[in-house]
């Protein structure tokens, strides 16, 4: 290359490494950029630059006799929910039972002997499932009346039937673990339809909640819509580990994650696509959460952006999409590091 086109060549380097530099120390507080555009480590919990937030903090400071008594007035933080005591909304529309269901038990429950189905019971408990049955070409929402009874042994034992639980799930944040039971007044069938409007037509409690009313004709309160659509989630766990086994078989999977606030947590969410699954996960940016989406059993390729977790793979493809800023280069700095490039290749 000439004096004045390694010259020019440099001016133009030196210009585009101050572009980029500039796009990547861009955020809120300098640009027209909105907060939510800035890194989850450049902002506080109220979405504010993590500077312009302590500035503010700063000046805005009082002393701290004015703060001891700022901090004695301020109330604390109301947990969500409904307040304990309030007046809670009881059930407007009376429940027709169409069918009771007798639910006694089979065997003793000290000798095991078999019960005589003719033997009277004694009525224990009994609660209501409303249950959506399809028929030709209709929809029909039914209430059901389960009984359990209590038969006595010829050894003197009482055996009493109950409901089955199943599965159960803690979270830090809930009053009350969430399971799985029988004694509930959504059936199966209606609690998976409840989940389809939510997850597959994405459609909010309150809108579930006016059509179930207007169609079918079932008043729910938003919460027990709530509950179904976790106890959804919670039933379909084992549908997720045969997914997860399904995308460590696969032999190309895209992984990425993203920003994800829970309850002002910064917490990540990654999500792993193959050709015929989706799977997401709720976790921290550690590599111990991608070693729980990825296992070591993974066989095939990668795609991923330059993150440190997924540089130790050995078969890893880098994602051409994150390269789109070396597309930009100007086009006369394209030419001269191609002419320089080819005067290399010449002199060698």
């Amino acid at each position: 290359m000439s004096r004045p086109e390694l010259i020019r060549f440099l001016v133009e380097a030196a210009e585009m490494v101050r572009r980029f530099a500039n796009q990547a120390a861009a955020d809120s507080s300098n640009s027209s950029r909105p907060p939510s555009s800035d890194p989850p480590w450049r902002r506080d919990r109220a979405g504010k630059p993590a500077a312009a937030a302590d500035q503010a903090a700063a000046s805005a400071a009082p002393k701290p006799e004015a703060a001891a008594a700022v901090n004695a007035d301020k109330k604390p933080e109301k947990p969500s929910g409904k307040r304990p005591g309030m007046p809670g909304f009881w059930r407007r529309q009376p429940l027709v039972v169409h069918e009771d269901v007798p639910h006694r038990p089979h065997s003793c429950g000290a000798c095991h002997a078999v019960l005589d189905a003719a033997t009277p019971g004694r009525l224990v408990s009994a609660h209501h499932v409303l249950e959506l049955e399809r028929g030709d070409m209709a929809l029909r929402v039914s209430a059901k009346k389960h009984c359990y009874f209590a038969i006595r042994c010829s050894c003197g034992h009482e055996t009493v039937s109950a409901p089955g639980t199943g599965a159960s799930s803690h979270i830090d944040s809930r009053k009350r673990d969430l399971l799985l039971t029988e004694r509930c007044l959504v059936g199966p069938m209606l609690a998976t339809f409840i989940a389809a409007l939510a997850v597959r037509m994405r459609l909010s409690r309150c809108k579930i909640q006016e059509f179930l009313l207007d169609w079918l004709g079932v008043e729910l309160g938003k919460a027990t819509i709530n509950r179904c659509i976790h106890e959804f989630g919670l039933a379909s766990e084992p549908v997720v580990e045969e997914l997860i086994a399904e995308v460590q078989s696969a032999e190309l999977a895209n992984v990425d994650e993203t920003p994800w606030y829970q309850k002002g947590r910064l917490l990540w969410m990654w999500v792993m696509v193959t050709a015929s699954a989706v799977i997401f996960r709720i976790g921290s940016r550690g590599k111990e959460t991608l070693v729980e989406l990825v296992s070591e059993a993974f066989l095939g390729w990668l795609v991923t952006d330059g993150y440190v977790a997924y540089r130790d793979r050995e078969r890893r493809q880098r994602c051409l999409a994150h390269y789109a800023d070396l597309w930009v280069m100007p086009t006369s700095l394209c030419q001269s590091a191609r002419t320089a490039a080819t005067a290399a290749a010449g002199s060698a």
